[in-house]
């Protein structure tokens, strides 16, 4: 910051102190307490809440040092990296020179890789900080882009994550992360559910109750990330002849719609949660009855009709198109191998299974339903027969041990010979 920002600061935190500064400790702390809830606009930064032990630091600080003590200092060293060795400046320079078209999270594990960055390796953080001020990040050209907007509902569901308020889980606090299909067509929210991570299994139960409560889409429109890129993903749309198409890197403006429904969720929804302690079941029930009472049932702006009405009118023209529960779970199925034993037996999490003695000695494909212990056995593609865990009781049962000849068994079959 410039000397005259720093000294507008000192002078805000004189005249926040300025009240006490002859009042006793305990007058002094009942002060600051109140004067924490207060926003004030600091120079440089904008509104922003102190805490009491802040402004009782620098209350310390000016009665031993004065004025200056309030006043920031500016480094003399503004712009260099401190954990960045002069030598290595030009090394990285002209490695980002040679480099420009990575993203720098790639450009960072390729500097590591080739040993640019020393042993061990200047911190990612500091590198990013370093081609800021080197001004060696790469300028995007801007393409025009044109609105567009499907003829029906169905044609296209936009996905994406957003990520939400805090929320109790047990005894401690951790990120909502929100996962939402919206219809491009009528911007009705086909699935949508709070959880703890980014997982291709919340995709797929979300991507699953869309479908069978909405019916099949043409197409999906997805981010970049690796959730959203996964094979298991691929294989499911290719099985139930749904185009899967993914945004460019760091392209959010192309999922314009699904970005402008967060603003929405965050400034009509979560706003009246913020300083509430809720837990993911509560938080995915109270979005649930806010989108249902209120999103689809309010007049949309770019669309000027409410979505859950745009919605009705588009199916009554095209009806959806539908599938079956179990057809779809077996499309969505997992699928790994195992190696059959000479017991007819896989280990399947640290139970044992039994498979069909033919298969003994052979590699073999199972199946399940993510979250579910049912197995399937599957080759070429076809489905063989549900697997079960051992029941040795009841092998039991069955079992008959073959006997060995041995010494006293030929001296009885020689003895009935001669009778």
């Amino acid at each position: 910051m410039d000397n005259e920002t720093a000294k507008k600061i000192g002078l805000l935190k004189h005249q926040i102190i300025s009240p006490v500064l002859m009042e006793s400790e305990r007058n002094q702390m009942e002060y600051f307490r109140k004067a924490e809830t207060i926003e004030f606009d600091v120079p440089g930064v904008g509104p922003k809440k102190i805490k009491a032990s802040t402004m009782k630091t620098w209350l310390n600080q000016y009665r031993r040092f004065g004025f200056q003590a309030l006043t920031p200092k500016t480094r003399n060293d503004k712009g260099v990296s401190r954990k960045i060795k002069k030598e290595d400046w030009e090394k990285i320079r002209n490695f980002r020179n040679e480099h420009l078209d990575l993203p720098i999270t790639l450009f960072y594990e390729k500097c590591v890789e080739d040993e640019i960055l020393g042993h061990p390796p200047i911190c990612y953080s500091t590198v990013l900080r370093f081609l800021k001020v080197e001004n060696l990040f790469k300028k995007r050209e801007s393409r025009p882009r044109k609105r567009y907007e499907m003829d029906r509902f169905g044609e296209l569901w936009i996905g994406d994550f957003c990520h939400g308020p805090l929320v109790q889980d047990g005894r401690r606090m951790r990120k909502a992360i929100l996962l939402a299909l919206i219809d491009d067509h009528s911007r009705y929210i086909v699935g949508a559910k709070f959880a703890f991570a980014e997982s291709t299994t919340e995709i797929e139960l979300i991507f699953k109750d869309a479908i069978l409560s909405f019916g099949i889409p043409d197409r999906i429109y997805l981010d970049n990330g690796p959730s959203f890129r996964s094979h298991y993903l691929a294989h499911a749309c290719a099985e139930i002849k749904i185009g899967l198409v993914h945004s460019k890197p760091y392209d959010s403006p192309s999922r314009g719609k699904i970005e402008r429904f967060f603003r929405t969720m965050r400034g009509s929804f979560l706003i009246q949660y913020e300083k509430k302690t809720m837990t993911l079941s509560e938080i995915n029930d109270a979005f649930s009855i806010w989108l249902r009472k209120n999103y689809h049932l309010k007049q949309h702006s770019s669309i000027e009709v409410r979505p859950m009405d745009r919605y009705q009118s588009s199916t009554e023209k095209y009806p959806l198109k539908r599938i079956s529960k179990e057809q779809l779970d077996e499309y969505f199925m997992a699928s790994f191998k195992r190696t059959v034993k000479k017991d007819a037996t896989v280990s399947i999490h640290a139970i044992i299974y039994e498979v069909p003695a033919a298969y003994i000695g052979n590699e073999i494909e199972l199946r399940n339903v993510q979250g579910e212990t049912n197995y399937f056995l599957y080759e070429d593609n076809r489905k063989i027969c549900q697997i079960m865990p051992v029941d040795s009781r009841a092998n039991a049962k069955t079992y008959r041990p073959t006997p060995r000849d041995n010494a006293l068994s030929f001296h009885h079959n020689d003895n009935n010979k001669k009778e």
